[in-house]
Formats: C-alpha cells, sequence, structure tokens
C-alpha cells in the first residue's frame, strides 16, 4: 500500500492546503514544518474542499480508489502526510509520512546492532527483493534519542529515511521521508531539521 501511496500524492501534492509553521500532530507532538511542506491531515481534508473530493481529483492513471483509501487513512487519524512543494516534480512527490504502532525504537548499542543486523532481511520481506541499507545508527535529537535508518527506496530512484522514536506511552512514533535521488540532500537537511523540531506532549 505504501508504495501505491506514494505515487497517489503526485496529484495530490499540487493542491494548496493551510501550512503553519509550528504544527500539533493527532498524534501527540507538536513539530516545526518549513512552509515550503504541504501539511495534509484530516483536518486540512475538512476545511479544504479540494481535498474533500479527493476522489475527483485527476491523477494520471491511478486508480481512483486507491486515492479514496489514502484520504479515509488520512481523514481516519491513522497517518499524517507532509508533501515538498519546492522539490515535488512530475515523476515523484517527495514526502514524509507520521503513524503511530506499538513498540520501542532500540536505545542500547547491543539492540541497535541487532536491528540494524536484521534489517536488511525485514526490507526484502517487505518489498520482494533486497533494499541497500545506508544507515543505520542511534542519534541523539537533544530531548530523546531516536532510532534512524536509511534505505534504497521501493520506487526505483528514491531514498527512504525514517526515524523511530519512543514515546513515554509505549507508542513508537514513526517518521518516514521518501525522495527522489536527485533531490536527496535538500529534503534529508529538511527533513532532520523537522524532526529534531519535534517536541512530544
Amino acid at each position: 500500500m505504501r508504495t501505491a501511496a506514494l505515487a497517489v500524492v503526485m496529484g495530490l501534492a499540487v493542491v494548496s492546503a493551510a501550512v503553519a509553521e509550528e504544527y500539533r500532530s493527532s498524534f501527540g507532538f507538536s513539530v516545526d514544518v518549513p512552509e515550503n511542506w504541504l501539511v495534509l491531515t484530516k483536518q486540512a481534508i475538512a476545511e479544504n474542499a479540494a481535498l474533500a473530493s479527493a476522489p475527483e481529483v485527476k491523477v494520471g492513471n491511478i486508480n481512483p480508489d486507491l486515492l479514496k483509501d489514502l484520504r479515509a487513512k488520512v481523514e481516519s487519524g491513522s497517518i499524517e502526510m507532509f508533501f515538498n512543494r519546492t522539490t515535488s516534480d512530475a515523476t515523484f512527490a517527495d514526502n514524509i509520512n507520521v503513524l503511530l504502532k506499538h513498540g520501542h525504537a532500540p536505545t542500547t548499542p547491543e539492540g541497535v546492532r541487532q536491528a540494524c543486523d536484521a534489517y536488511p532481511g525485514l526490507l526484502a520481506k517487505y518489498a520482494g527483493r533486497s533494499l541497500k541499507v545506508e544507515s543505520c545508527e542511534s542519534r541523539d535529537l537533544g530531548s530523546f534519542k531516536a532510532f534512524y535508518v536509511e534505505y534504497e527506496g521501493v520506487v526505483a530512484a528514491t531514498v527512504t529515511m525514517q526515524y523511530q522514536i519512543s514515546r513515554p506511552d509505549n507508542q513508537l512514533l514513526l517518521v518516514t521521508a521518501t525522495c527522489k535521488r536527485s533531490t536527496q540532500d535538500q529534503v534529508r537537511q529538511e527533513f532532520d531539521e523537522i524532526v529534531r523540531s519535534i517536541e512530544l506532549s
């Protein structure tokens, strides 16, 4: 589903919605979002007529039912998505998706090592083919630590970067950016700044 959703957002990325410097997520955190990023949430859909009628938005050859499914996931609060309006183009919409699941990010050196050793196998099972893991480590983000992994994207010529952040309520916040290889440096810098601005509540 995620691979298909990334293709779907190519059409959504050009739709206007309110973008604020500070954004409060329904997942229990606040974050600073640069103005060149479009925020797609259930609130944005409720307030924006074009987003509300997403199944009627033309997105090339993408199945309208798939677009409807993505909109439903955002409306239900199961996922939140940001799209880079500066770097996105007709081939791919550089994006960040946020979701919450039960679990903990590895924090000890041994836990991080074991997670990194297991990651190539997990990715191969998910993608159906081997994906190169380019970075896998623990990172200090100031007020909290996070598990970080960067790997070859499922979509050709893309890269995926993910921060896994443990919350005190035994929930795991997954913040994942996927972008084109050609925009990797710019998106990585903005992605890191966005994640470092996160304040858990």
